[in-house]
Parts: structure tokens; C-alpha cells; sequence
């Protein structure tokens, strides 16, 4: 009897474990190849979204949700999240110097200077000037260009770059660079800075010898949420020369120590007029209930790309029919588990991104953390190729942030059981927007984004599906399946 007893609790106990160690099988290549391939499709027209070929994008991944059973999320009635977005185009723009001897000189927006517009028209305003130095107000460095100017609907003069940044072998180009290793992240936060200073605008003086302004020509066009509550303000980009020629007999000198003063001997001018576009688009949403309702894991990718121009299709294979076509590998493969997760996890097929990020954006936008808690959003942005550097295609990069070290623990465990593991580069996104983890960021919602490299047919009418690593992007989506689950068991325990 004792040993009847003893083999029963045994078998249970065995049945438990096996229970307990249920798994979600990895995608395979088929589970994903042929939806990369109509994503990547001449007949997907590109993916635009505020172009048809966005719409039956949408279509196509909506059907695709249906198939796996996928609920709609959060009240929604269907799979689409539908909002709208403007397209402003630059119909005109001036910039004028206006000097104390009455001397006005007009620049060419043509040749003499790069705009970074607003969303909406400026009619032709005056403004006074201060130059301030380089723009940053650090205080961390004990270094604040703006001390003792009133930059209040003034128009802010800076050079690019940051002090000494032309010598890397200086203690002050160390320590900038330790803050700033991006330009992006840099320009970024010169514009904020002068934002919350109050500037009516902002001229950069790019000191690089050989830069040229880009043609800022008529019909330029830039894209935005309808309604959308940021702050910002104009930015004029001009030359060095250029610069010199402007303020040459003013205040402002360009030296190599340049410091920061108000400008009594010139006066700018400067209006932009823009005409704006409304399209209704729409993020694809479908969610595997969780046994606690009131948690949530995001697998995100988004699934608009550039369209059609001079009549090419840009059909962004890698960019990104490879992240939506491996979010829906992933969403087919855990709805036909049958297995209830112990959090929701939601299945996202963005929108806009091309376009400033605008569907992600959105997404955070109407959350309610109140009611919802995220626990992590996982993001896939061009999957299957490699830079040309990554000769044996083995790079992966993973990126997470610094406040969440416990991610690229995971991420390095999952690589580890690979047959052939990747060389992971794992670095941080704390400053960083590339790609739709920012939106999550930004609203303090941890991230895992993954990437496998740029490639020379980046943003080209090359990109498609021919070229494709299928292989690559197999072992991606191992590992972003093995740290989704064992990322839930973390939580669990």
C-alpha cells in the first residue's frame, strides 16, 4: 500500500513539474516567411499610413489577429486603433538679419539654411537676438550658457556641438562626451533647454567645415498627431561662413571661447507658413487575456514604412515586415498553445512610426495606468538582416534601460540556449528615440527592443524580401520568445 501511495505522489509530482515547465514553442520559419513576404509585397504599395497601401497593410494584420482568435483591446470593438494624424507642408519660409545701420540681409531658404518647422504658420516676426554660446545649461558640470541672459521670446543664437568637442583629448571633451555621446541626443536637449528658457526660435550654427544646408525647399513635408499638446519652436540651421558674414560688425563673435551675450545691433525676422492635411490611420491591437486583467505585456512592431516616391516602391522588407511578421509568429504560436498567461500580452502592430514615432505615441497617450499597468513592452525594428560589417551575421542588438539591469540578464540567458548564440551588443536607451521603445520610455514603462543591424538598403526601394535573413530572424524570435516567458516567470516568483 505505502508503495502505491509512494508511486502515485510521484507520478503527481512529476505531472506538476511537467505542467509547470509547459512552454510556448519558438516560431519557425513558416510561421513567419510568408507573411513577411506579402507584408513586402509590390501589392502592400509600400505600407504608408496616410497611403492605401497602409490600409491594407492594416487589413491584412488585422485578418491575420482574427485567424490566432486574438481579442480586441481594452473596449475597442475591433482590432483597429483608429486616430488621426496632420501632414503640414512647407509652403514658405524667410529668414531676414536685420542690422543697426538699417542693413537687411535675406537668406535663401534654397541654400543658406536648413527649417525645422512647428505645426503650425508663423506670420512674419521680429525678434531680438542673444547669442548663447553652445546652448546648454548643465548643471550637473557646473555649466550654464543662459547665466544672466533673458532669452524670453528672443531669438536664440548657438554653435553646434558642445566646448572643446574638436579636441578628444581634453578633460572638457571627456566630460561632455560621457553626457552626450549621441549628436541626436545633444541637439535634443539644446532645444528643450532653450523651450523652457522662453525662446520665440532657434539658430544653430553648425561648425563642421564641411557642412552644407540641406535645400530647404518649398513643399517640405513633416507629419504630427491632430491635437497634439508639445511645445515647440522654429530652428534655422545655417553655416559657419554664413554666420560670419550675418554677424560680422555685431556683438557676437564666433571665437573659440564665444561667450554669451545679448545682441544690441541686430534684429531677426522670420515667418513660415504652413498648409496642413488630416488622414485618419490606425495601430492593429489584439490581446491573449491574462489570468490578472490588470497587467499587461506589450510585443510591438510597427508595420508602416515610406510608400511609394518617384514612382519606386519602398516595400521595407527588413524595415519593418520583419518585426510585424515575427509579432504575428509569436501571437499564432502562444493563442494556439491554449495556454492562459498569467498577465495579458498584447500583440501591436504600430503605425506612423516613419513619421515621428505618432502611432506608439498615441498608444501611451490614452493609457490608463490607473486602471492598467504595463509591465514591459517588447519592441522589433528591422530583424533580419546585418550591418555589412557583421560578415558571419552574428550581431544582435538589444537595447534596455539602465534602471532595468535584470533585462539584459534575460536577454543573455535566452542567447545562451541558442545552438549558435548571437554576439549580443547590449546597450542602453536612457536618451535615445530611435525607434518606437521611446514612446514607453517616456511614460516610465520598461523596454526590450531589438535590432540586427543597419544595411546599405536602408530606406531604399531595395529592401525586400529576397534579401531577408530568415535564419537570423528565426533565432531572433527565440530569443524574444524566451525572455517574454522568462520574463513572466520572474514576475510569478
Amino acid at each position: 500500500m505505502r508503495l502505491r501511495i509512494l508511486t502515485f505522489f510521484t507520478l503527481f509530482f512529476c505531472k506538476s513539474i511537467l505542467v509547470s515547465q509547459t512552454t510556448i514553442p519558438n516560431p519557425s520559419k513558416k510561421d513567419f516567411s510568408e507573411t513577411l513576404t506579402i507584408l513586402a509585397s509590390d501589392s502592400m504599395q509600400g505600407r504608408k499610413a496616410n497611403q492605401r497601401g497602409g490600409s491594407l497593410a492594416a487589413s491584412y494584420i488585422e485578418s491575420k489577429m482574427q485567424s490566432y482568435k486574438l481579442k480586441p483591446y481594452n473596449k475597442l470593438q475591433h482590432h483597429f486603433q483608429i486616430f488621426k494624424i496632420q501632414e503640414h507642408t512647407v509652403k514658405k519660409t524667410t529668414l531676414e538679419i536685420k542690422k543697426r545701420n538699417h542693413k537687411t540681409i535675406s537668406l535663401s531658404s534654397e541654400k543658406d539654411f536648413e527649417v525645422i518647422p512647428t505645426t503650425r504658420s508663423i506670420k512674419k516676426k521680429q525678434a531680438e537676438v542673444v547669442f548663447a554660446s553652445y546652448g546648454l545649461d548643465v548643471s550637473k558640470e557646473n555649466h550654464n550658457d543662459y547665466k544672466n541672459l533673458d532669452v524670453n521670446h528672443k531669438i536664440v543664437v548657438i554653435l553646434s556641438g558642445f566646448p572643446s568637442d574638436q579636441d578628444s583629448t581634453s578633460s572638457t571633451y571627456k566630460k561632455f562626451k560621457i553626457l552626450f555621446p549621441e549628436e541626436n541626443d545633444l541637439e535634443e536637449t539644446k532645444v528643450k533647454t532653450a523651450i523652457s528658457k522662453g525662446a520665440a526660435a532657434l539658430i544653430i550654427i553648425e561648425t563642421k567645415e564641411n557642412f552644407k544646408p540641406r535645400n530647404s525647399k518649398e513643399n517640405e513635408v513633416f507629419h504630427s498627431l491632430k491635437n497634439t499638446v508639445s511645445t515647440s519652436i522654429p530652428i534655422f540651421i545655417i553655416s559657419k561662413s554664413i554666420a560670419e558674414n550675418l554677424f560680422s560688425g555685431s556683438d557676437i563673435s564666433l571665437k573659440s571661447a564665444p561667450a554669451s551675450i545679448p545682441s544690441k545691433k541686430i534684429k531677426i525676422n522670420f515667418s513660415i507658413e504652413i498648409k496642413s492635411e488630416t488622414f485618419d490611420t490606425a495601430n492593429v491591437l489584439g490581446v491573449i487575456p491574462g489570468k490578472d486583467t490588470t497587467k499587461t505585456i506589450i510585443v510591438g512592431a510597427h508595420y508602416d514604412h515610406l510608400g511609394i516616391k518617384n514612382d519606386s516602391i519602398y516595400n521595407g522588407a527588413d524595415d519593418n515586415a520583419s518585426g510585424t511578421s515575427g509579432m504575428l509568429a509569436l501571437a499564432k504560436n502562444w493563442s494556439e498553445s491554449n495556454i492562459q498567461p498569467k498577465y495579458n500580452v498584447l500583440f501591436a502592430a504600430w503605425t506612423a512610426e516613419e513619421m515621428g514615432l505618432l502611432g506608439s505615441e498615441y498608444f501611451v497617450q490614452n493609457l490608463n495606468l490607473k486602471d492598467q499597468k504595463i509591465l514591459l513592452c517588447i519592441n522589433m525594428d528591422m530583424i533580419s538582416r546585418s550591418a555589412p560589417e557583421d560578415k558571419n551575421h552574428k550581431i544582435l542588438s538589444i537595447g534596455t534601460e539602465k534602471e532595468t539591469p535584470y533585462l539584459k540578464k534575460i536577454a543573455a540567458e535566452s542567447n545562451s540556449k541558442l545552438q549558435n548564440p548571437f554576439d549580443l551588443d547590449l546597450w542602453e536607451t536612457n536618451g535615445h528615440s530611435g525607434s518606437d521603445y521611446a514612446s514607453f520610455t517616456a511614460k516610465g514603462i520598461p523596454i526590450m527592443t531589438f535590432f540586427s543591424g543597419f544595411h546599405n538598403d536602408y530606406h531604399t526601394p531595395r529592401d525586400i524580401a529576397s534579401k531577408v535573413d530568415l535564419d537570423k530572424m528565426q533565432n531572433v524570435l527565440f530569443i524574444v520568445n524566451n525572455s517574454l516567458l522568462k520574463f513572466i516567470e520572474n514576475q510569478q516568483n
